[in-house]
């Protein structure tokens, strides 16, 4: 997954066990996507269909958020305010609000989600510890439960559930 983020730089739709309720998915229904395009908030702002001025949330590993972020301290619920570090709105623009911050999702890699793993292998190829985040649901709906739910759905080429890649050949 991982590698298709890397050189494909297209969001991908990331389902990882049972659906959760509540306002965030926290990694588990997400779209990830390259942060490193310029033009892939507005991509996913697209495929939404929310206002291009809506920022898309970073998400990196815990361990690595302190030498993107400032603080850059744990931030599982995306509750707090961070700036980026010098050099790195260039490398994530995708993630940069207009004011220089971000409103940043940590991930513990203890809890060993898909996401985790995904954002691990991504920095090993990238050198880039962030993707892109966004809730993996119809806008103003509740998450999709399951593979085929995101398929009808139609918004990305590739979804990843369980351990396995699902990929449309044509568009819908």
């Amino acid at each position: 997954m991982a590698q298709l983020l890397h050189t494909e730089g297209e969001p991908v739709v990331v389902l990882s066990g049972r659906a959760e309720l509540g306002p965030r998915a926290l990694g588990n229904r997400s779209i990830l996507a390259p942060a490193t395009d310029p033009a892939m908030k507005d991509r996913l702002n697209r495929l939404k269909n929310r206002a291009g001025y809506r920022p898309v949330a970073p998400v990196c590993l815990t361990p690595h958020a302190s030498k993107v972020f400032a603080p850059g301290t744990r931030d599982p619920y995306m509750l707090f305010e961070h700036r980026l570090r010098p050099g790195w709105a260039d490398r994530i623009p995708a993630v940069v609000h207009l004011d220089g911050t971000a409103r940043l999702q940590t991930i513990d890699p203890s809890q060993d989600t898909a996401t985790a793993r995904i954002l691990s292998a991504y920095e090993e190829l990238s050198g880039i510890p962030v993707l892109c985040n966004t809730s993996a649901n119809h806008n103003g709906r509740g998450f999709f439960p399951d593979v085929a739910s995101a398929a009808e759905w139609g918004g990305t080429r590739c979804i990843w559930s369980e351990g396995m890649l699902y990929t449309r050949t044509t568009r819908a």
